[in-house]
């Protein structure tokens, strides 16, 4: 099977010898990866690719997501709708003002075509040209690119737009102004998604970043993120493999997001791995502890936490061996090569 084929058969929970270790890449730590500066890896297309490539030559067992993929984190999505965004040259694009100075704002607030706003057309910009410049057998055994999709959900789109401590007293004291956001932040991210498709073709895998929900209690989260992200999910219900990542922890609403048509949730480091993988229902992305696991273990201690997560929760597949959310950008070659070896050695069953 290809690197593809192994994680697909985790997420549809086939029986196999051997569970996949599959890591979260973000321009974070594929520059950092391949020592090179920030404002040259998001500044040249070419650039960019190149260094993405550079690290899965040095990977070639482990399958990534969002994969190869002109990644820009939240910045297309918020600079597209108007957001101040600053490049820096030690750090990823960032955001320095928010798109609302005041709640009353929402109520003009029309959302841009993102073909046409300057940073969602940057990003498909660079969409377009690593679909032309990738190499083939990148689409064909790895199926980069071809019908791949990355987005934000529109709940914390939402937080960030306005700022997270206008959006959290608002849902109590305006709940229909935030309903009207958001309305009109999940209609502006399924027109992004059709646009990407224009270059891609259908979906057929999508990652949707959203760690609000593991900010919330159960009845914001239920009334005022759920419906949304659900809705982002279903606008590409024919896709293969549905990320959902959330690097905050949701045990309090486990029942709820088991409800979201996603197939893979990628999930925070207090989780009980085979208690939510049991609940969810879907294919459990996680969780080693991106510090206490990945920077401070020993290779015997991560080797021994790495194996008791496949013993506890990869019989029966639903498992892909990875980090709980983003690594931390010291994370070594050597660590990541670790826990593939892992993943390859250790059988489901011992």
């Amino acid at each position: 099977m290809t690197v593809y084929e192994e994680a697909l058969c985790a997420v549809n929970f086939r029986e196999s010898n051997h569970i996949p270790a599959v890591f979260s890449m973000t321009g974070l730590m594929y520059s950092r990866l391949a020592g090179i500066p920030d404002n040259e890896y998001y500044a040249d297309p070419a650039k960019m690719l190149q260094t993405q490539l550079w690290y899965h030559v040095q990977m070639p067992e482990v399958y990534t997501f969002p994969g190869i993929w002109p990644d820009f984190g939240a910045m297309a999505e918020l600079g597209g709708m108007g957001a101040r965004v600053a490049f820096s040259e030690d750090a990823p694009p960032y955001m320095v003002g928010h798109i609302f100075d005041d709640l009353d704002d929402i109520n003009k607030f029309n959302p841009p075509d993102p073909r046409r706003a300057e940073f969602t057309a940057m990003n498909l910009a660079f969409l377009k040209y690593f679909n032309e410049h990738i190499p083939e057998k990148y689409k064909k055994e790895y199926g980069f690119i071809e019908g791949h999709l990355f987005c934000g959900g529109p709940g914390e789109i939402a937080a960030l737009a306005l700022g997270y401590d206008k959006f959290f007293y608002a849902v109590y004291d305006y709940p229909e102004l935030i309903h009207q956001l958001l309305r009109k932040i999940t209609d502006f991210v399924k027109e992004y998604l059709r646009a990407q498709m224009e270059i891609v073709g259908p979906a057929k895998r999508i990652y949707v970043w959203d760690h609000i929900p593991g900010m919330l209690n159960r009845g914001i989260y239920a009334e005022f993120v759920h419906p949304y992200l659900c809705e982002v999910f279903d606008f590409v219900r024919d896709a293969e493999i549905k990320v959902f990542h959330n690097e905050n922890n949701y045990p309090h609403l486990m029942d709820l997001v088991a409800k979201v048509p996603c197939n893979v949730c990628h999930i925070g480091p207090k989780h009980d791995l085979l208690e939510t993988k049991n609940v969810l229902r879907k294919c459990v992305m996680g969780n080693l502890h991106p510090i206490a696991d990945l920077l401070e273990a020993s290779d015997q201690e991560l080797q021994q936490r790495c194996k008791e997560m496949i013993k506890t929760a990869g019989k029966g597949g639903g498992l892909w061996l990875s980090t709980a959310g983003g690594m931390a950008p010291q994370t070594s070659m050597h660590t990541l090569k670790l826990i593939a070896e892992i993943a390859r050695e250790t059988e489901t069953g011992e």
